[in-house]
């Protein structure tokens, strides 16, 4: 029997940067590659027609159904993947076509249902799942101008969909400012099929999608509204709830956030991700019991395949919040043996083991701490900026001040002017006695906080000692109080006589509240050469602030 064609099928304009990487993922799995281009002014066509694409050109006129359309009647292949420019599909996938092709029936009666992993370097991911792989034949189209749909005709013709355990990785746009244009362009043609008749449930959802994108949090719950009152079958309710309960929290409205997803877990009573989200609902108001039993609950519940977004380890993010609320309920011990067992469990997450190394950190094991912690490290695509920091501050505890300056520097060759890793590079430098790289790091704090560089040549360290504390007095007034702390403890390494650093450092814990710590550097100041009047002043405050006469 004839193996079945597969070919890829695609609209793009102006995609010359990011096509040639989709096409060279799936040039020696699809039989025919045709593209239709919309109105490219760059280099897209030519960079198509060398991977031997038929390019089909087709006036952009407000409808990505027409243009996806134009590209199934081009294409001659029994089966067809749609794709976009910004898609990828990694050597496993492209494996597992392979494999799918040899199955494709010749009756056409079968589509395919593939994971789509959506990464933007600024978001966090999503996984959900569409049906790519269609049949070409008579009936089988995409509905809708904006947010294109191909599964009602699929089931008006009797297609069976089955899912496939195949991923294209879609990355999508990567700063807001495109992704509000993306979304303003989608509410306009939206808006403009309403106007001209189109009132469905499913208009009305896409325009809340579009109202999210925009920020406009009131309009969306109205769209969401109007789609729920004139919904009959269609398969995004489950997934409203969500976006509603987003939406009234981002609008500070918790009780009516906790109403919206308590109705939805109503209707969906077996979903994890509505149970996640009531969880994160308990945990903005602080109600951290309720939140863990929840959390609790959605890591029993099955896994729910979905054509919209959701966590892509779903089980993992619960896992983790399920320990978070029990550390906030004063549970640390109970949030350490859930984390260890979701380990144990193979769920070898990046995620998980830092929130057992600082759930660890918490009560002073240091040692195993710094094991997952630096697993953690180990596990990342990209310095954390959070982790880095953490294990610095393992590393400058357990005074191995080098490693603690490599982290440190990880993260300034991300973020130049970070506040903490150049106090960091400053504080490390001079445990380590060098002495330039700690008068280059103190430089560019002053140059970062616009605080004037001396001229002279600095010839004591006393006198790094008072630029020191220059600088920690202008990271207090720009409420950066760590930085300030650390930079006020370098300059007492430098000059350990140092009242001001004293008086300050007490002020600080004044401010914390840790009475005892202030009043131990108010006698050292006191040592030191400090004014007795700057110090009595200081504790009569606290002894005001504690209720004492």
């Amino acid at each position: 029997m004839k193996n079945q064609t597969l070919g890829a099928v695609m609209i793009v304009k102006n995609e010359e940067e990011r096509l040639g990487d989709i096409l060279s993922d799936i040039r020696n799995v699809v039989d025919e590659i045709c593209i239709v281009d919309t109105g490219s002014s760059d280099g897209t066509i030519a960079l198509a027609e060398s991977f031997g694409a038929r390019i089909e050109r087709f006036p952009w006129c407000n409808d990505f159904s027409a243009a996806r359309n134009h590209s199934l009647a081009c294409a001659k292949s029994d089966y067809l993947l749609w794709l976009d420019a910004d898609d990828r599909i990694d050597e496993g996938s492209v494996k597992a076509l392979l494999k799918l092709k040899t199955r494709l029936r010749p009756e056409k009666d079968r589509a395919y249902t593939l994971k789509i992993l959506g990464r933007s370097k600024d978001m966090p991911d999503t996984l959900s799942y569409q049906t790519r792989i269609i049949p070409n034949r008579e009936g089988v189209l995409f509905e809708g101008r904006v947010h294109e749909q191909i599964l009602p005709s699929l089931k008006r013709t009797g297609v069976t969909i089955e899912p496939v355990d195949i991923t294209i990785m879609h990355t999508g746009y990567h700063d807001p400012g495109t992704r509000r244009a993306k979304a303003r362009r989608n509410l306009d043609i939206l808006a403009d099929e309403l106007r001209a008749g189109k009132d469905t449930a499913s208009q009305h959802f896409f325009m809340a999608m579009a109202c999210i994108g925009l920020e406009d949090y009131a309009l969306c719950l109205e769209h969401l509204k109007q789609a729920r009152k004139k919904r009959t079958d269609e398969d995004w309710l489950h997934f409203s709830y969500t976006i509603s309960t987003e939406c009234l929290l981002r609008l500070g409205q918790t009780d009516e956030a906790l109403r919206e997803i308590t109705e939805g877990i109503g209707l969906f009573g077996d979903s994890p991700l509505l149970h996640y989200y009531l969880g994160q609902v308990y945990t903005k108001t602080a109600r951290f019991v309720e939140a863990a039993e929840v959390f609790k609950k959605a890591a029993s519940l099955p896994e729910r395949i979905d054509s919209y977004p959701a966590p892509p380890d779903l089980k993992t993010a619960v896992l983790i919040q399920y320990g978070t609320a029990l550390e906030k309920a004063g549970k640390t011990d109970e949030a350490i043996g859930v984390y260890t067992r979701a380990l144990k469990s193979g769920s070898g997450h990046k995620s998980l083991y830092q929130a057992l190394g600082m759930a660890l950190l918490q009560t002073g094991r240091i040692d195993e701490a710094l094991n997952h912690l630096d697993k953690a490290r180990s596990l990342s695509k990209s310095v954390d900026t959070t982790l880095w920091l953490s294990l610095a501050r393992i590393y400058r505890h357990l005074k191995r001040h080098d490693r603690a300056r490599d982290l440190y520097l990880d993260i300034l060759n991300e973020v130049p002017d970070h506040l903490l890793a150049l106090t960091g590079i400053a504080d490390a430098s001079v445990e380590l006695d060098d002495i330039e790289a700690f008068l280059n790091a103190l430089e560019r704090l002053m140059i970062v906080l616009d605080i004037p560089v001396p001229e002279a040549v600095i010839e004591s360290l006393g006198e790094c000692s008072d630029l020191c504390m220059q600088v920690a007095d202008r990271l207090k007034r720009k409420d950066e109080p760590t930085a300030a702390m650390r930079l006020a403890e370098t300059a007492l390494r430098l000059d350990p006589s140092n009242s001001r650093a004293h008086l300050f450092l007490a002020d600080l814990f004044a401010e914390q509240g840790e009475i005892a710590r202030m009043l131990a550097r108010l006698e050292t100041a006191l040592k030191c050469g400090a004014g007795s009047q700057e110090v009595l002043t200081r504790i009569a405050l606290a002894r005001q602030a504690l209720g004492m006469t």
